[in-house]
């Protein structure tokens, strides 16, 4: 017993020596949140997921407040962490923030000259709600039509556009979607603007598309379990919980967390999508030049991440750890490392020695390679738990720190020039990646060095993944260029 409680002094005052920080909030996945999202049925995707992500209520509902029948849906748009979130809910998953790149859609062959409805609304200028309908043919938009609300209508009021061009032909499928703000104007979205929407029909035809819904009385729900304090990675079809599922197969406890990889799509084609979970967010509608926002507080210079992980890739992908630090808002740091196939749950470290203190951390995980776009990905399955700081455990003994290889990138953020160090090792080799997977930089073109230089000032301002190796390991970095 007195040698443990050596062993505790030691850690408690190396601790002290470096500064103290809270734990990992709800590092062992035992604390869990399950609510039931509700959307108009046929209609796969809505901002419900990103509210769910961000910790805010639904902003697109079921509403007894109808003009025909039991039902309407009501959008209202809801300031999150900063950023603005209009309620939105469409037939198809939405790629960007330019629905006339959406593809997909309900099937429909008629050729309607307008559409038409009822809305009651609260929007303060500029905002707008709108309605939108888009039609194809073989792939290709051949309409685009949308309806804009604004103003405050406390009682139903009909509305009803006629469709100018009209349709030059018969559709093969329609896409069609409502919000309750602009969101092509980040400007103009205002906290609280509401429209409810019910009763609307295509006009000028003898039917409407079979799966159109146009009066909301139906819904489909889909129960979400969400850990306590992290933040989803929603995207791709996936559009709910980002590929992030609780789980029994824990290491310690009741429960941990689980990733999946799934289908997702980049530049309009079907790609494999690693699930993705941080105690960070990125803004909605943010582009490559974005920084995770949140975290937590932390001031350690000198510490460990430990953890524990099993892993079933699917294919010659690898899962993947990020701890991101910053200070006054800025990144300055950043470690991460592969995770490779491991069928029992194996204890994991990542030591770090910073060059200044932070004072905050942020931590991600995610199933898969960001540059792993092949379908064959899909189905990689990453389970996490017990992680913690060696500073601050949770359920596993006080680690005597170990003073490991470490692997430093500076400055970061970087205007072009970085250096990249590598403590008792010797670098072999560099690749720099894109946010997309995209690989813009290599070399090999130096002899056993510890400290390498590169510029990377003439490619884009953005969000770059860094990857050094040293003959034997493969260490990843993630950067800023400004």
């Amino acid at each position: 017993m007195k040698k443990h409680l050596l062993i505790l002094s030691i850690a408690y005052s190396a601790i002290t020596a470096y500064g103290q920080s809270p734990s990992i909030p709800n590092g062992n996945f035992e604390n869990w949140t399950a609510i039931t999202s509700e959307l108009p049925q046929n209609y796969i995707w809505g901002s419900n997921s990103d509210a769910f992500k961000n910790s805010i209520p639904f902003n697109v509902i079921k509403s007894t407040d109808a003009y025909h029948g039991n039902y309407a849906v009501q959008m209202t748009t809801e300031i999150a962490n900063g950023d603005t979130l209009p309620g939105i809910f469409v037939n198809v998953y939405p790629k960007s923030s330019n629905p006339a790149s959406w593809h997909g859609g309900f099937a429909y062959t008629q050729k309607p000259t307008g559409i038409s409805g009822y809305y009651k609304s609260s929007i303060a200028s500029p905002d707008t709600g709108f309605v939108i309908a888009f039609f194809y043919k073989a792939g290709v938009m051949i309409g685009q039509y949308g309806i804009y609300f604004n103003g405050t209508h406390s009682t139903y009021t009909p509305f009803s556009l006629n469709f100018s061009p009209a349709l030059p032909q018969n559709p093969d499928t329609v896409i069609f979607g409502a919000g309750s703000s602009n969101f092509g104007n980040n400007s103009n979205m205002r906290n609280g603007s509401m429209l409810l929407l019910d009763y609307v029909s295509f006009t000028g035809v003898t039917s409407q598309p079979a799966l159109f819904n146009g009066d909301f009385e139906t819904w489909q729900s889909t129960t979400i379990n969400k850990p306590a304090t992290w933040f989803l990675q929603r995207g791709g079809n996936d559009n709910v919980t980002g590929g992030a599922y609780k789980t029994s197969d824990a290491k310690a406890g009741s429960s941990a967390l689980e990733l999946i990889t799934y289908v997702g799509e980049r530049d309009n084609h079907p790609t494999a999508q690693g699930g993705q979970i941080s105690t960070g967010w990125y803004p909605n509608n943010c582009q490559n030049n974005c920084q995770e926002q949140g975290g937590y507080p932390f001031s350690n210079q000198v510490d460990t991440l430990a953890f524990w992980y099993k892993y079933a890739p699917s294919g010659s992908t690898n899962g993947y750890v990020n701890i991101n630090f910053k200070k006054n808002g800025n990144n300055i740091d950043n470690a991460g490392i592969d995770l490779f196939a491991s069928a029992n749950y194996q204890y994991k470290e990542i030591p770090f020695s910073l060059l200044q203190i932070p004072d905050s951390v942020t931590i991600s995980f995610q199933s898969s390679g960001w540059q792993d776009s092949l379908l064959s990905f899909v189905g990689s399955d990453l389970k996490i738990d017990e992680i913690h700081f060696k500073s601050q455990p949770l359920t596993t003994n006080i680690f005597k720190y170990k003073n490991e290889n470490t692997v430093s990138i500076f400055p970061n953020p970087t205007y072009g020039k970085i250096q990249i160090q590598a403590l008792g090792l010797t670098i072999q080799g560099i690749e720099v990646y894109s946010v997309l997977g995209e690989k813009i930089y290599s070399t090999s073109d130096f002899k056993q060095q510890s400290l390498k230089e590169i510029d990377l000032s003439n490619f884009q301002k953005g969000i770059y993944f860094v990857k050094i190796y040293d003959g034997e390991k493969t260490y990843t970095k993630k950067i800023v260029l400004e």
